[in-house]
């Protein structure tokens, strides 16, 4: 009977020292993220991304930067670039998402007409579009050979037309809600792309503003390489202060400038809109 009496003593005792070891385990399980992960993501390094740094530390000290006000009066369709006509042949797709967001006027609708004509993300963009003359270059740089000199003078002519409206209709988004985040961002990198330092500035600080880590990697990334946008990019990083040098600005990238001044100031829209532009 004793014999019996311990077994049970004994058995009882694993059974409470295995709830113990279980509560433990699930504790361990449901816990966050250690501090090492947290510790290796703080101190990862971008060695391969870019050679300009920008410091974090210094976005926070710089005054709030208000872009200029839109007025409502200079959003008349009479004061843009191109006819309704143009803007259906440019991009029906895009012009398809304008006539929606004049129907229904929201800073999403015109944002997202804007991104459909929007093609200062693609990878010709920084030294062909606005090179203006060497169309083989840029016919090497797409890998196409078949449009021929024409085609290609045709290509760049419709990707230059299309910012144009893009940065309209961000334009209009904003006079809808200057605080938009992604209005403001996609406003701010096309300018860029067009080489607008001046003009682009309010926009990349209102972004900063807004949303710092997100603006942070996209100057980041918009910086990186040796093209024009590139060295627009460190130009406005260093202008706000974050980091990096002057930049030199070479015969080639003031007249890809003077090319795509012209076109952006061909709409009066943008010209009241945006200060700086061409400057």
């Amino acid at each position: 009977m004793g014999f019996i009496i311990i077994l049970a003593i004994l058995a009882i005792g694993f059974w409470l020292l295995w709830i113990s070891w279980s509560e433990e385990q699930q504790k361990n399980t449901s816990a966050p993220p250690s501090s090492d992960y947290e510790s290796s993501e703080n101190n990862r390094t971008y060695d391969n991304l870019s050679t300009v740094p920008i410091s974090t530390e210094l976005l926070v000290e710089k005054p709030p930067v208000e872009p200029p006000q839109i007025s409502e009066v200079q959003s008349q369709s009479s004061e843009r670039a191109f006819s309704e006509e143009k803007m259906k042949e440019i991009n029906s797709k895009g012009y398809e998402l304008y006539k929606q967001a004049v129907s229904q006027p929201s800073t999403e609708a015109f944002l997202k007409a804007g991104l459909a004509y929007d093609h200062s993300y693609s990878s010709f963009w920084g030294d062909n579009v606005f090179g203006g003359v060497d169309y083989q270059s840029f016919l090497t740089s797409l890998g196409v050979s078949s449009i021929g000199e024409a085609g290609a003078k045709q290509m760049i002519e419709t990707a230059q037309e299309s910012l144009v409206i893009s940065c309209e209709f961000y334009i209009e988004a904003l006079s809808t809600n200057p605080e938009h985040y992604w209005s403001n961002l996609h406003l701010a990198t096309a300018l860029a792309a067009s080489l607008q330092v001046d003009a682009a500035l309010p926009y990349w600080r209102k972004s900063l503003q807004l949303n710092q880590p997100d603006t942070s990697q996209a100057l980041l990334g918009d910086s990186m390489g040796f093209d024009h946008r590139s060295i627009a990019v460190k130009e406005i990083i260093y202008r706000l202060g974050l980091g990096g040098l002057p930049q030199s600005f070479s015969s080639a990238y003031q007249q890809q400038k003077a090319i795509a001044s012209k076109k952006l100031r061909s709409s009066p829209y943008l010209v009241n809109n945006i200060h700086g532009l061409g400057n």
